[in-house]
């Protein structure tokens, strides 16, 4: 383990988040098989939360799992990536955890002060007009401030929770930005090229919670257009993700307020405008033409700064 951790660390750290993901769905169907009663565990969370007025994050799922032990594993699931980046820098992988808890500070060693804030600041500029944007789309009665009132009705407050507050956001890209894209771009020269197999590899990833789709039974065609509409939006993750952190001189967070900050605008506001755009939500749209924006004008190297950054160890 020690010696493969060295020699091929991303792919020791993909294999091992795949697994811890893979074991977890085995166990969740062989739970729903062996207690019947235990199948709808899943369906009542979502909807106790919804019904109480919040959406899906880590704060609202964190006492029905507590409650209900066996929701426990869609906290291990979505936090696979970063196990599986801990496990393997612990073994020596990818520089070690020095390199790896390096990462979670919030400006980099590989940029400036000036070029950090600006990114940070060019993220929140964002987030403001995705609101904007979906306030526009949905219309009246449906403002960002009646969305966000689970925090107490304050769009700064409720802004601020949720980018934190996201499973997908928080507790993934310690693996998949912070372990995994620094050595993939020293591995492939162009950070771009590093995005897509990164992207592709994110949506891999999430490839076996679909088994419970599969077994309740869905339309052959229309779970691959599903699909492909979601690798689509884990290649255009990966590129404003990547790109966001390469500013920020390789620090995580970045990563984990993109993902979460993105994911904030899907599930606490895209119930009144998803229809609007059908298969191609907005957060879709919105992040897809930032990605096409940010490839055109930063090309292949994505903000990576000239011998920024240096080959990592392997």
């Amino acid at each position: 383990m020690n010696r493969f951790s060295h020699r091929r660390p991303v792919l020791a750290f993909y294999l091992l988040a795949l697994l811890i993901a893979s074991l977890v769905m085995v166990w969740t169907v062989y739970r729903f098989t062996t207690d019947p009663a235990s199948a709808g565990m899943l369906g009542e969370m979502v909807t106790g939360i919804y019904a109480s007025g919040q959406y899906i994050n880590i704060a609202s799922m964190l006492p029905h799992a507590l409650a209900r032990p066996d929701l426990l594993g869609v906290f291990i699931f979505a936090a696979a990536p970063s196990i599986s980046a801990v496990i393997v820098a612990a073994r020596g992988g990818g520089g070690g955890l020095e390199v790896l808890a390096g990462r979670l500070r919030p400006v980099g060693a590989n940029t400036t002060r000036r070029r950090a804030i600006a990114v940070y600041c060019g993220m929140l500029a964002v987030y403001a007009a995705g609101f904007a944007a979906y306030d526009f789309v949905a219309g009246p009665g449906t403002t960002i401030t009646d969305r966000l009132a689970m925090f107490g009705g304050s769009v700064l407050l409720g802004a601020a929770v949720g980018l934190l507050m996201d499973e997908g956001g928080t507790l993934e890209e310690l693996g998949w930005r912070g372990f995994a894209w620094p050595l993939l771009q020293a591995a492939m020269k162009h950070p771009l090229r590093a995005a897509m197999l990164l992207g592709t590899l994110h949506w891999a990833w999430h490839l076996p919670r679909e088994v419970l789709t599969l077994l309740g039974g869905v339309d052959p065609g229309s779970f691959l257009l599903t699909q492909g509409v979601f690798w689509a939006l884990c290649l255009a993750l990966a590129v404003v993700a990547g790109y966001c952190v390469n500013l920020a001189g390789g620090s995580v967070w970045p990563a984990v307020l993109v993902h979460g900050g993105t994911n904030l605008w899907s599930k606490a506001l895209s119930d009144h405008v998803a229809p609007s755009f059908g298969l191609i939500d907005l957060r879709t749209l919105i992040l897809f033409m930032l990605a096409l924006v940010i490839a055109l004008c930063a090309g292949r190297q994505l903000g990576r700064l000239p011998g920024n950054p240096a080959r990592e160890p392997e």
